[in-house]
């Protein structure tokens, strides 16, 4: 896991230099369009590392008790909607497909850890699959539970990986070296649900579901 941690802040820490040092030493030689690149770079590596610090803080609270999950039924169109508008810079190069059962029960959850976990997704989704590529959400009901989907046309998760990801033990890491790992995001999501399970087959990126 320090391997992971050490990566992901690292990451965007290296962004974020390389992208200051060059407005600082160069920056009479740059046009207006250039420099406007490199600090939107700034602006965006720093929330990625802000959103990486909170998930380790926050997973960090979770292994330890120190958050307790308030549960209270919701409408989980509501939620993931929220999740959806949050996300929306991330996801702003690839189509989203949103599909949500008529028939969803109220779910028993805490809303706000919740929503961090399908924002966690998204976020993962957007960065391992190709620009311009579809994302969907898919949800519907699968007897006692409602079964959440997040879907994307990446490479997948490795199969020797996929049962440490689900049991929280592991990082994960893809074979896309330019796109920094998000293992703690996952990490966070297993510690917060009551059933997560990944899964890598064609389309499918991972599978949340919430006893309803």
């Amino acid at each position: 896991m320090l391997t992971s941690i050490s990566h992901d802040l690292k990451t965007p820490l290296a962004s974020v230099l390389g992208a200051a040092s060059t407005l600082r030493d160069l920056a009479s030689g740059l046009t207006d369009a250039q420099k406007h690149e490199l600090l939107a770079t700034v602006i965006d590596e720093s929330e990625r590392l802000n959103r990486f610090i909170a998930n380790l803080l926050d997973m960090t609270k979770l292994e330890s008790g120190a958050i307790v999950p308030n549960a209270a039924r919701h409408d989980v169109s509501e939620i993931v909607g929220s999740a959806l508008r949050r996300a929306g810079k991330i996801l702003g190069h690839h189509k989203v497909s949103l599909q949500l059962g008529t028939d969803l029960p109220m779910l028993e959850l805490d809303a706000v850890l919740f929503e961090q976990v399908l924002f966690n997704l998204l976020d993962n989704a957007a960065k391992y699959a190709p620009s311009g590529t579809m994302i969907s959400i898919r949800g519907a009901r699968d007897r006692d539970f409602v079964s959440l989907q997040i879907m994307d046309e990446g490479s997948g998760i490795p199969p020797m990986e996929l049962e440490s990801v689900s049991t929280n033990s592991t990082v994960r890491k893809r074979a896309i070296m330019s796109v920094p790992a998000q293992g703690l995001g996952l990490r966070f999501r297993a510690a917060s649900l009551r059933r997560c399970t990944a899964r890598s087959r064609p389309a499918i990126a991972a599978i949340a579901a919430v006893p309803s």
